[in-house]
Parts: C-alpha cells; structure tokens; sequence
C-alpha cells in the first residue's frame, strides 16, 4: 500500500496551478524568456500573449526572475 493518501497527492497537484502544462508550454516560456533578453519587455509580452500564456505567468517570468523555474 502506498505511503501516500489519494487527498495529499491530490491537494498537492491542485495546489501547483502554475506548473508548465507540457513541453510546448515550457518552451513558449523559454523562448519568451530569451525575446526578453534580446529584444526587451515589450516584444517578449506579446510573444506570449500571442502563444496563451497565462496572465499570471507571464508576469512571474517576465517581472521576477527571481520566481522563474530552472530551465532544463
């Protein structure tokens, strides 16, 4: 029997809602993150916004690197 209550895992999952969805996302993320660098602020919001990138995310990655996940 697992050590882990079905409740746990599942609060923990909720819990995450800023995960990266799957790979397409993270590279959209990455590729943003470099627009940012190359080009400015600007540019990189739009490329964003463009490819549906939440709000919320957008923010974080663009505002506080900080925050920003390692890339892989």
């Amino acid at each position: 029997m697992s050590p882990y209550r079905a409740q746990d895992i599942n609060q923990s999952l909720s819990g995450s809602s800023e995960l990266r969805r799957n790979m397409r996302q993270q590279d959209i993320v990455a590729r943003g993150i470099a627009t940012l660098g190359e080009c400015g602020t600007m540019p990189a919001l739009e490329y964003l916004k463009a490819h549906g990138v939440r709000p919320q995310v957008i923010e974080r990655v663009l505002l506080e690197p900080e925050r920003r996940r390692a890339l892989a």
